[in-house]
């Protein structure tokens, strides 16, 4: 028995094969439906499993970001203090969140910083007590002197976020020593 098709003529044996064949051909190039969720299931599993570890990362790298700012613009004041041979205050207005340096003269040094939004001047309060001033330098200011040191005694300055993490940078009165708690 054959088949005559145009030109060709093959026999409905043959025409078989080769159609078993193209199909087997076609189904080792894909993948199937059912492959493809299992693969999408596991990716969701691993998203929902990995996003609270992520989510919290990202939290309290604001913090540490903001306090490495103003750890930087400190050791900037200290560093030009010592350079020039003059006095450098960082001064920090707390009502608006913002710091920066002031030459001998009163002149800025550089731009005004402003913390990010979810981030204040304040301390962290113990229940039932009050919040203490978060900047405990003389008018929210810290001179340093051309020897480095600071005038006036140790001090800090405290931020928090909206979350309640906060951080402390620490300066000692005599060396300017700075630090993050």
């Amino acid at each position: 028995m054959t088949l005559q098709t145009g030109r060709r003529t093959c026999s409905r044996l043959s025409l078989e094969h080769e159609t078993v064949q193209g199909l087997a051909l076609n189904s080792r190039r894909g993948f199937t439906l059912v492959e493809m969720l299992v693969v999408l299931a596991i990716i969701g599993m691993l998203l929902g499993i990995s996003l609270p570890f992520t989510s919290s990362f990202g939290k309290g790298l604001r913090i540490k970001t903001a306090a490495r700012a103003i750890l930087g613009t400190l050791r900037v004041a200290r560093s030009n203090a010592i350079t020039y041979r003059r006095e450098y205050t960082a001064v920090f207005d707390v009502e608006n969140g913002e710091y920066w340096i002031e030459d001998s003269g009163g002149a800025i040094f550089e731009k005004k910083r402003r913390l990010a939004r979810s981030i204040e001047f304040k301390t962290p309060a113990s229940e039932g007590e009050e919040a203490a001033d978060p900047v405990t330098f003389e008018d929210d200011k810290v001179i340093f002197r051309s020897t480095g040191a600071i005038q006036g005694s140790s001090g800090s300055v405290s931020i928090t976020d909206k979350s309640g993490d906060s951080r402390t940078i620490s300066i000692i009165g005599s060396t300017g020593k700075i630090t993050i708690e």
